[in-house]
């Protein structure tokens, strides 16, 4: 059973919450505690010490982050609650973390139930790491400077410009960064791809995505071939050639 608490200062918003929990997931989450703003809530993640925080985003006393930052270690699971805002669902992205839009529907909840259960039955301990990296990403003027890469041993945290490109293996990706280290995740290349596309990246190939900072040369040729700073060549599919080389004219 996973003990969770709510923090949300709209009354009703938790009613909601509480209710959707214990109607559909009674038998997997018991909601221990309620609080409805920064200081109440750290007061009661204090004493109850949870398995897993539901906090809201924005509340009027503060930030989640707020409530956050101010707890030493963080040795909770979070799922985030929010009003649609596109930069800080990237950063939850980015960071690996689980978010619920308002209104909350049942459907995602069991997504991110499900998603919580794997993860403490692989009994990961580095999410106070995760939430530092959330926290800086979300407070530097909506700057995304690193993404967090699930991987066998846990997760890597690895800063955007470092990273020269990703290579797809089937249901596998491979971040290949400047210092020649190799992480694997078992995500897919499109995953990666809605993410980075806004941060100077861009897909020359069904198995290739290129940072486009870190491109030294490009060879004209049968679509052609892009140059990295590694000695390596890649090749960039005839159909996306053009609007490759419109991003560099």
């Amino acid at each position: 059973m996973i003990h969770a608490v709510i923090i949300d200062d709209e009354k009703d918003a938790r009613f909601l919450l509480r209710n959707l929990i214990e109607k559909k997931f009674g038998s997997k989450v018991a909601i221990i505690g309620e609080a409805d703003d920064v200081d109440s809530g750290l007061e009661l993640i204090t004493e109850i010490q949870p398995d897993l925080v539901f906090l809201d985003v924005q509340m009027k006393s503060g930030t989640g982050f707020d409530l956050l930052g101010q707890i030493k270690t963080v040795n909770f699971e979070v799922i985030f609650i929010t009003a649609y805002n596109e930069y800080a669902i990237e950063a939850f992205k980015f960071s690996a973390f689980g978010y619920l839009l308002k209104p909350i529907k049942a459907s995602d909840l069991a997504s991110a139930i499900e998603k919580l259960q794997k993860q403490f039955e692989e009994k990961s301990k580095d999410i106070d790491k995760k939430v530092k990296v959330l926290v800086e990403n979300y407070g530097s003027n909506g700057e995304i400077q690193k993404l967090i890469v699930a991987n066998v041993d846990g997760f890597k945290v690895l800063k955007i410009e470092s990273i020269l490109r990703l290579e797809g293996d089937r249901n596998y990706s491979h971040f290949i960064l400047e210092n020649g280290t190799k992480v694997t995740t078992s995500k897919n290349l499109k995953e990666y791809e809605d993410l980075l596309v806004k941060y100077g990246f861009f897909r020359i190939h069904q198995s290739t995505i290129v940072s486009l900072r870190h491109i030294t040369g490009y060879i004209r040729g049968d679509g052609g071939y892009v140059e990295m700073p590694d000695g390596t060549t890649h090749k960039v599919s005839r159909h996306r050639k053009s609007e490759f080389i419109s991003r560099f004219s």
